[in-house]
């Protein structure tokens, strides 16, 4: 059998949108299958119909081990053998490590949960993923990279055929990626296949033996990694060629905006740090997953409390007790994690975008529903939001768009210093240059942008200049003109160079 999963004709058609138009995908076994192509291309709307999230129009076929494959939800997949890690993770946070690795499948004997068992094999997972973590620890203490890893040892424990994984580095150490594909090889030397969804073009050609490209729901082609190079990828894409993936637009960079001085957060997770930005500097803010990155631009943003500290807008110290002191100041913060704290994920994209500049959009005294629209269509063309109207659910979007939404809310509002974490993760390649140049439109205007990434050569590719964390501590802090990975990697691991 050549094909462990076959997928043929496939479509789906959401209100006002075509997400899938008659694709196709065929994988082998023991093979590891990369997805590529924009947001908002479909790949995850396929995966979806493939767990039985999503009905799939009529008309199409779905061959698994060779027979006709039907299910209506992802337990029904799973019992099949087919699992998907998701990019956006859902762990149960006040369940222990091994209570959500066998949430609806337990280990049962007379009749009753065995959980002495789940510990005992979970323990074993655990130890062959060099996670240093207790079966009963609660998820709620772990952080998002170990809450990834467990979703990975979750997929592993089933024993699937096919396994699913979207995005699965996002939040995780150059260190724990070695782990994973190091599982990821195990696996497909057993003959298990994995689908590898991913926008990192170094893991895509690292990892996977082949590569299937899907751009706004149709299906472009497929071919080995071997054949192919990074353009030729791109191209098929984004359907052009991009020579210039990390676009830096001149601007000329003026007196300090912002100043930060002995930022120590209550619960210690930032250690006495200081920093300035000027008008028109794009300041990068590197280190490993747990070096206090977002820790430290929360704790400035009010989300969380501070011991000690003073913050300076314009020469000016301000009082931060809560967001909207440093908000009014013209302060935005993008987060991370755009679901739990960036949008509505229930409300429309109009709503989303005009929630952080209401008083900007009334008019004679009552909140004006027009001024609003025109907003939001103005940023929805900016930004090139792929949306049939500003009235879709935010929800509905694709990961790249509704991070487009989050940034368009902040911008909305006009902010002098923009503070973003990690605004690129789960992002095509085209989607990142447009937020690129959209940064560097920002700091011609004369604005201030500080840019938290895990990629070191997106820092490299667009900052002026880079401060480096490591356990809470600034490390150190390298000009443009000094900017190299190993400089980089060397501060974020307390390397003396």
């Amino acid at each position: 059998m050549e094909y462990i999963l076959e997928m043929k004709d496939i479509s789906k058609t959401f209100p006002g949108v075509t997400a899938l138009d008659h694709v196709q995908l065929q994988i082998r076994p023991g093979e590891v299958h990369a997805l590529m192509g924009e947001n908002g291309a479909g790949k995850s709307t396929l995966m979806k119909i493939l767990m039985g999230i999503y009905t799939q129009d009529e008309g199409g076929e779905i061959l698994f081990d060779g027979k006709p494959y039907h299910v209506n939800n992802p337990r029904e997949a799973m019992e099949k053998g087919i699992a998907m890690i998701h990019q956006e993770l859902n762990p149960i946070l006040d369940m222990s490590v091994y209570e959500n690795i066998f949430v609806g499948r337990e280990l049962r004997k007379n009749g009753l949960v065995d959980h002495k068992a789940e510990i005992e094999e979970t323990q074993k997972l655990i130890e062959e993923c060099s996670l240093h973590v207790s079966p009963k620890e609660p998820l709620r203490n772990l952080t998002v990279a170990q809450c990834q890893l467990i979703e990975i040892i979750k997929a592993i424990s089933i024993n699937a055929k096919v396994i699913i994984m979207d995005e699965p580095t996002a939040a995780i150490t150059e260190r724990e990626v070695g782990f994973l594909f190091d599982h990821i090889r195990r696996l497909t030397q057993k003959g298990v296949a994995v689908i590898y969804i991913s926008h990192r073009m170094d893991e895509i050609f690292t990892i996977c033996d082949r590569v299937s490209v899907y751009r706004d729901g149709q299906y472009i082609g497929s071919g080995d990694t071997t054949a192919l190079d990074e353009a030729q990828l791109i191209k098929m894409m984004v359907g052009r060629e991009i020579t210039d993936v990390f676009p830096k637009l001149d601007a000329e960079i003026g007196e300090v905006i912002f100043e930060a001085n002995h930022i120590i957060r209550s619960d210690n997770k930032v250690k006495d740090v200081s920093f300035s930005v000027r008008k028109g500097e794009i300041l990068g803010i590197g280190g490993l997953v747990g070096a206090g990155r977002s820790e430290l631009v929360e704790g400035i943003f009010g989300m969380h409390p501070l011991s000690s500290g003073e913050i300076r807008i314009k020469g000016k110290a301000i009082s931060v007790h809560s967001p909207k002191d440093i908000i009014k100041e013209g302060v935005a913060l993008i987060t991370e994690d755009r679901k739990m704290t960036g949008l509505n994920l229930m409300g429309s994209v109009n709503d989303n975008i005009s929630m952080v500049a209401i008083r900007k959009l009334v008019q004679n005294g009552l909140y004006s529903k027009s001024k609003a629209m025109q907003a939001s269509n103005d940023y929805i063309q900016k930004l090139n939001i792929k949306t049939p109207s500003g009235d879709q659910i935010a929800g509905n979007l694709s990961g790249g768009n509704q991070q487009k939404v989050v940034i368009s809310k902040w911008l909305l509002n006009d902010p002098d210093i923009i503070i973003l974490d990690e605004p690129t993760r789960g992002i095509d390649v085209g989607a990142k240059r447009d937020i690129y140049l959209l940064l560097g439109s920002l700091v011609q205007q004369g604005k201030a942008v500080i840019m938290i990434s895990s990629e070191i050569p997106e820092l490299m590719g667009v900052c002026d200049r880079i401060m480096v964390m490591c356990e809470g501590k600034l490390s150190g802090e390298v000009m443009r003109e000094e900017f190299s990975q190993e400089r980089i990697m060397a501060l974020a691991s307390a390397i003396k160079v």
